[in-house]
């Protein structure tokens, strides 16, 4: 209270003590695989397909993350974080190398070394000019950056010396992005050049990569992990390989994480329900492995069809990418409470057809056991049949129950900081009761919570109960929550049964 020295009138502010809780973003994608450029091991924030492109490059064989990115925009996603991996060594070193080429000086004593501004193969297409103007300083000169034999960049004026504002090497950083430049102690300017090729760049993928490649481990920023610094992310995928492995460690990743949710892929061509079953359970000719089970993922089957801008023709992807976009499209629509399923939010306008067409005793063997079904309906188009984790915990059963979970958790941790250090006691528990049930009240009335009451839909309790003397002198406050989630109707029943006239009325 502040303390009053003098007569007059004093006008105080007081809390109301309530504190909107807000609600987290469930629709930012992350996705992990092979491009034909850009940084590796380094999660970049894409809001739009063409943002993709500038970054890594487009349509290539080195395999499927340019499709998925683009299906993930054309299924609904808004934003999404991608990671560009490769083969690393056993001390986790990126084995992809840039393409460069050292210039020297009219003399030969010194270089600068002028390299591709990412590894990859893409970078053997860059070719460099090195100009001297007529009546330019010493140490000035520029750079023509050629990519196919055609101009693409032209680095004007720039110097040999640090203290230069146009220092080669920051000039270079700023202005360029096909390449950079590394200075090995240049005395003079180097000599004039025209369309050297720069040489050596590769994508590291020659051989079969490592689930290592993939998912990575804490601290390293290898694959997945190098999401760890990013909060943003809700829906995870690796559309660039079937192994089990990746797929548990993705969804491991995701349940330790605590924020977001693994789309698994089933391998490209499995023609048989039995087949995606004995895949997902590691029998039969998939035995060996982990099983997938787990409540942080879901699996999905067939490949799909989508158009090929590389070719002209068809291209079958994996439809984790497509998949993620639904589900942000749905979030954005519907609410993260909405299964991304159905006729209509599963529908998939994108996809062009289904790799194998499942039927409904297909789906009766798959559906039960947590493997979703993409079916392809005459009239309707291709859609997502199913809204399942792979889980074998029934409490975990739905795709969007473990999602709506995720985004109540993280909502509320996030909105809850300021109680930390606050006096534990009944005014405390009070102000968290109000402020976590005005937050549930409002996803009840959209509909997430079931209930024809808030009493049926929610209740929050924090008081003497949940927070004995032994709690608050281990400085802890306990906050019980119990939510009645919205649930996907699945089996749509209608009892029919003759009736004569008279009992109409």
């Amino acid at each position: 209270m502040a303390e009053y020295l003098s007569p007059g009138v004093f006008v105080e502010e007081l809390s109301s003590g309530i504190k909107p809780i807000e609600g987290v973003g469930t629709s930012v994608g992350a996705f992990v695989g092979h491009a034909e450029k850009g940084p590796v091991g380094k999660a970049v924030a894409i809001n739009n397909f063409g943002s993709f492109l500038r970054t890594f490059g487009g349509f290539t064989p080195l395999g499927f993350l340019a499709y998925a990115v683009r299906a993930f925009f054309d299924e609904g996603g808004t934003s999404c974080y991608v990671v560009r991996t490769c083969q690393h060594d056993v001390a986790g070193k990126p084995l992809a190398v840039a393409s460069k080429k050292e210039f020297a000086n009219a003399s030969a004593s010194d270089t600068v070394t002028i390299s591709a501004s990412s590894p990859g193969s893409w970078g053997d297409d860059l070719s460099i000019t090195i100009e001297h103007a007529a009546g330019a300083p010493a140490d000035e000169f520029t750079i023509v950056v050629l990519e196919s034999g055609s101009q693409r960049e032209t680095i004007e004026a720039v110097s040999i010396l640090p203290a230069s504002s146009r220092y080669v090497v920051s000039a270079v950083e700023n202005e360029s992005a096909a390449i950079r430049v590394t200075d090995l102690g240049l005395a003079s300017r180097p000599a004039t050049a025209t369309a050297v090729p720069l040489t050596g760049g590769t994508d590291a993928l020659d051989s079969a990569l490592s689930p290592g490649d993939y998912v990575g481990v804490d601290g390293s920023r290898i694959g997945l992990h190098a999401f760890d610094e990013v909060d943003a992310i809700n829906i995870v995928a690796v559309p660039e390989t079937v192994d089990r492995d990746v797929h548990v460690g993705g969804m491991a990743y995701c349940e330790n994480r605590g924020d977001c949710f693994y789309v698994a892929d089933s391998e490209q061509g499995i023609e048989t329900a039995d087949d995606v079953l004995n895949y997902k359970l590691a029998q039969g000719s998939f035995a060996g492995g982990n099983a997938l089970n787990s409540k942080y993922g879901a699996l999905y089957t067939p490949w799909i069809e989508v158009s090929d801008q590389l070719t002209g023709g068809r291209k079958t992807i994996p439809p984790s990418g497509a998949v993620a976009g639904r589900y942000a499209g749905t979030d954005a629509t519907r609410g993260v409470h909405k299964a991304a399923a159905g006729t209509t939010d599963g529908r998939m306008a994108s996809v062009l057809d289904v790799d194998v067409r499942f039927i409904a005793a297909d789906q009766e063997k798959l559906n039960p056991k947590g493997i979703n079904v993409i079916r392809r309906f005459e009239g309707v188009g291709n859609v997502i049949w199913g809204a399942r984790t792979v889980s074998s915990d029934s409490e975990w059963r739905y795709v969007n129950v473990r999602r709506l979970f995720l985004f109540l958790e993280e909502s509320i941790e996030e909105a809850t900081t300021w109680v930390v250090f606050e006096p534990n006691g009944p005014d405390l528990w009070k102000s968290l009761v109000r402020n976590v049930s005005a937050f549930l009240r409002l996803q009840w009335r959209d509909g997430a919570l079931v209930g024809a009451t808030e009493e049926q839909a929610f209740y929050v309790k924090c008081d003497e109960e949940t927070n004995p003397q032994e709690v608050i002198d281990a400085g802890q406050v306990i906050t019980e929550i119990g939510v009645a989630p919205s649930k996907p109707a699945e089996f749509v029943i209608f009892r029919i049964r003759q009736f004569v006239a008279s009992e109409a009325s």
